[in-house]
């Protein structure tokens, strides 16, 4: 059974937009799609890992408010991976 305060799962997608920054060879944007809302972090990343560093993914997610439930996969030039709300976290 599941209650009002139980975390439930959303999807974390991770790309390269297609507008970078002028100052900048590439601009992350990682998407956080929960319950019907769209939760976004941006930054920019060295060419050399594409944005895509597992640990920066990571740290990305927690700052959001969310906790990695799966591992990340990548298909198709972005990182995909289930999440949830932390704890406490109202967003």
């Amino acid at each position: 059974m599941t209650t009002p305060h139980a975390a439930r799962p959303a999807v974390a997608i991770c790309q390269l937009s297609n507008q970078p920054l002028a100052d900048f060879s590439v601009n992350t944007e990682l998407l956080v799609l929960e319950n019907g809302e769209v939760h976004v972090s941006t930054w920019d990343a060295e060419p050399r890992d594409g944005g895509f560093d597992v640990r920066v993914l990571n740290d990305r997610v927690d700052t959001l408010g969310y906790m990695v439930i799966t591992d990340w996969e990548f298909f198709d030039e972005k990182a995909y991976a289930v999440v949830e709300r932390r704890p406490g976290h109202t967003g």
